[in-house]
């Protein structure tokens, strides 16, 4: 069993961005990512994404740097990749096993309830959002394009919160993306 990471080179927010994968596991991958003091929300389906600055903390956890090339080759041997044209299935079976865990209907384009993974990016579309609360009792991260998006954003965290309270006890823990039905 063994932890696997490629060359960061994707840039985002500023940063340059590669995979980490597991042979074998996501149970593992979870386990070395936390060690190595990946974010949780750092996880996309079947890798985590870590910036050039996590370089030395992966090395101390005995993950090893591979090729991109052969990073693809054992993450398809692995049986555990998620292939990009069913990655928006996949999303949306999280999303709707997520929302069934608070009963939160309609359910969302992409929902996470607790830390682990991140929803898909904001679209540029009016009234479409992306709220993330770490904390229960935190303040919630909304991004929206315009008014109608901060409005959806609040009026679902309510749900979401009340629906959390009900269920856990404690305050929505999440990340969702929505807005209204994009046109065919």
């Amino acid at each position: 069993m063994t932890v696997f990471a490629d060359t960061p080179r994707w840039p985002r927010h500023g940063l340059l961005w590669g995979h980490l994968i597991s042979d074998t596991s996501l149970e593992e991958l979870h386990e070395v990512a936390d060690r190595a003091g990946l974010p949780p929300r750092s996880f996309d389906l079947d890798h985590y994404d870590w910036p050039t600055s996590a370089r030395d903390a992966l090395a101390a956890v005995g993950v090893r740097f591979v090729a991109d090339g052969e990073l693809t080759r054992i993450l398809i041997a692995s049986g555990l990749r998620i292939r990009l044209r069913d990655r928006a299935a996949a999303r949306a079976r999280r999303s709707a096993e997520h929302a069934a865990s608070l009963g939160v209907e309609p359910v969302p384009r992409d929902l996470i309830v607790g830390l682990r993974g991140h929803v898909d990016p904001l679209p540029d579309e009016p009234g479409a959002f992306r709220l993330t609360r770490d904390h229960p009792e935190g303040a919630p991260r909304i991004e929206a394009h315009d008014a109608d998006g901060r409005r959806a954003a609040a009026a679902l965290l309510a749900r979401l919160e009340d629906l959390a309270r009900a269920r856990t006890g404690s305050g929505f823990v999440g990340q969702v993306m929505d807005g209204p039905t994009p046109a065919p």
